[in-house]
């Protein structure tokens, strides 16, 4: 969630490009912070995660003494008085959200907040621009999804995000008929009654026909929760034949990508949905990451849309060529900034540009991030197995829009 002072927003890619937009004349502050659960309770002492925090915000502002111009180090200070009731907030164990996340320009402007119900890092940065990397690696491996639970009375449809669930649409059947017009005739007429099983048979398949043309309807509604809520995977889960019919009705991609489970939905609350749905999440999301891997390296060995390595990646992103950033969650780049701005991998040299003309930087990666999101491209971060097809050219590739 994002907001200003108390006003939250689901975090989505809308959030995420305004994030690396944030500029500021003197930086921008950004701190991370995760609950401990088990600790919530204990009021005592001090908690772990405020100890490291505040020691981080301490070093940072002898740094800023040290090294910075002094309006500068006032600014700092005077910054962090004022986000003084932000920062209680961003730790108080009775808000909700294990994982959580401020940005502030240190000059002024709004004050953004995040929080997830899954694990962070506890990171403070104050640099020219957001560092949204830990939120980037939240997303590809909890980041918005749907679970649709089908029953013969009503479809259920929840969204799944961060380790939060809402429901998001209850869609009853309702059966039209009010009694039924193939009733077998009155046992009191022996003359009729063999015929009364059979129409009683033909009327259960009729009304099971009717059950399964209505779930086919519900299909593309799905479909429509998914395009405005930016789910990137959909489980279905039932009685099988009531999912087929379901997952038929849904329209292209998500017919051919959806994921389907055979498990009784009736009883189920929307945690115990989300635990249920969670193991067949979790490998589409992993089948996902390694097959974007993989379809980067591919296309980048046959010359095609593909970017293979920094450099290529780097070059693509510059000319806003990429559709998605492929960056390994342990891998670490570093280049320089030629004075009009390129960015190029340690070592490069541009034609007509001196080596002594250069900028270093630091975190490519972080600056990958933000061109990326400036551009509209999507961005994912992929665990050690996933990125074994970049492994050779230190994890880092892109699938290219041509």
């Amino acid at each position: 969630m994002i907001g200003d002072r108390g006003c939250h927003v689901p975090l989505d890619r809308t959030t995420l490009r305004a994030l690396a937009g944030m500029t500021d004349q003197i930086g921008i502050l950004s701190i991370y912070v995760t609950l401990d659960p088990q600790r919530r309770a204990e009021s005592a002492v001090r908690p772990s995660w405020e100890v490291r925090l505040r020691s981080r915000l301490a070093e940072i502002q002898e740094q800023q003494k040290r090294d910075g111009p002094r309006e500068h180090t006032a600014g700092l200070r005077a910054r962090l008085e004022a986000l003084r009731l932000d920062l209680e907030r961003l730790l108080d164990p009775a808000t909700p959200g294990q994982g959580r996340a401020l940005f502030a320009g240190v000059a002024g402007g709004e004050v953004h907040q995040v929080s997830l119900q899954i694990p962070l890092v506890d990171q403070v940065v104050l640099a020219a621009r957001a560092q949204l990397r830990p939120l980037v690696t939240a997303w590809s491996v909890a980041g918005p999804a749907g679970a649709v639970a089908v029953s013969a009375d009503e479809v259920r449809v929840v969204d799944l995000r961060f380790g939060w669930t809402e429901e998001v649409a209850v869609i009853d059947y309702v059966n039209t008929v009010e009694q039924r017009e193939l009733k077998g005739p009155a046992a009191a007429n022996p003359a009729m009654a063999q015929h009364s099983a059979p129409q009683q048979d033909l009327f259960a398949r009729r009304e099971e026909d009717k059950l399964l043309r209505f779930l086919r309807t519900v299909g593309p509604r799905v479909a429509g929760y998914a395009a405005r809520r930016d789910w990137e995977h959909l489980v279905v889960t039932g009685e099988a034949p009531l999912v087929q019919a379901v997952v038929d009705g849904l329209p292209q991609p998500w017919a051919d990508e959806v994921v389907t489970l055979t498990h009784p939905v009736t009883t189920l609350t929307r945690p115990k949905l989300a635990a249920t749905v969670e193991p067949a999440l979790a490998g589409a999301r992993q089948r996902r990451r390694q097959g974007l891997a993989q379809q980067a390296r591919e296309a980048a060995m046959s010359a095609n849309t593909g970017a293979f390595g920094l450099g290529e990646t780097l070059d693509g992103l510059q000319q806003g060529r990429v559709a998605h950033l492929l960056l390994a969650a342990d891998g670490q780049w570093s280049g320089s900034r030629t004075p009009d701005g390129l960015l190029v991998p340690d070592g490069e040299v541009p034609p007509g540009v001196t080596a002594g003309s250069m900028t270093p930087e630091p975190d490519l990666g972080e600056r990958m991030i933000e061109l990326a999101f400036r551009e509209g491209a999507e961005v994912t971060v992929l665990a050690p197995p996933d990125a074994a097809p970049l492994a050779e050219v230190d994890g880092v590739g892109a699938v290219l829009r041509w």
